[in-house]
C-alpha cells in the first residue's frame, strides 16, 4: 500500500516538472518582490469588512503570494472596498432563507518594488448555507465575507501573475 502511495506521489511530481508547471508565486515574485506592505482603505459605512479583508489581504500575501509582511518592503498593495453585499438566494418550504451568498468587488492599488504602480479589480463571492431555523450570526456573516475577500485578492494575484508571465516572456525574447 506504502509503495502505490510513494508511487503515486512520484508520478504526480514528475508529471508536474515535465509539463513546466511554475506556482504563481514564480511569475508575481519579481514584480512584487519577497516583502509587502499591506495598507486597507477603512470603509465607513461598515468598518468591520475593512477588518476582515486586511486578515485576508495579510493570510494572502504569505499563502497566494508567498511573501512576508514589512513596514519597508520591496513593494505595497493597497485595497478599497468597492462593494460588498450578503444576499439570499433561496428559501427554506417555510420561508427561511437557507441559502446566502456574500459578494465583494475591491480595488487593489499596487507599487511594485520598481516604483510601478498598477491598478487591479476583482470580485469574489462565496456561497454558504443554513440549516432550517438557523439564524445568521455575526460570526458566518463575516467568515463568509473573508472567504469573498479572499477569492477576489485569487483574482488579482492571476493577473499580477499574467502581467509577471508577460514579462517573463519578454525577457525570453
Amino acid at each position: 500500500m506504502n509503495k502505490k502511495i510513494a508511487l503515486s506521489f512520484l508520478l504526480l511530481a514528475l508529471s508536474l516538472i515535465g509539463c513546466g508547471y511554475k506556482p504563481s508565486s514564480y511569475y508575481t515574485t519579481p514584480i512584487l518582490g519577497k516583502t509587502i506592505n499591506t495598507q486597507v482603505d477603512i470603509d465607513v459605512e461598515n468598518p468591520t469588512d475593512s477588518i476582515f479583508l486586511k486578515d485576508a489581504l495579510n493570510e494572502a500575501v504569505y499563502s497566494i503570494f508567498n511573501a512576508k509582511i514589512s513596514k519597508n518592503a520591496d513593494s505595497t498593495i493597497k485595497l478599497k472596498i468597492n462593494s460588498s453585499t450578503l444576499d439570499v438566494l433561496d428559501y427554506d418550504s417555510n420561508g427561511y432563507p437557507i441559502l446566502y451568498r456574500a459578494s465583494t468587488t475591491i480595488t487593489a492599488y499596487i507599487t511594485d518594488k520598481n516604483g510601478s504602480t498598477y491598478e487591479y479589480v476583482g470580485n469574489g463571492d462565496y456561497d454558504f448555507s443554513l440549516n432550517s431555523n438557523s439564524v445568521l450570526s455575526d460570526n458566518l456573516k463575516h467568515n463568509a465575507m473573508k472567504e469573498a475577500y479572499i477569492r477576489a485578492l485569487q483574482e488579482i494575484e492571476f493577473k499580477i501573475a499574467k502581467k509577471g508571465i508577460e514579462n517573463d516572456n519578454q525577457r525570453s525574447k
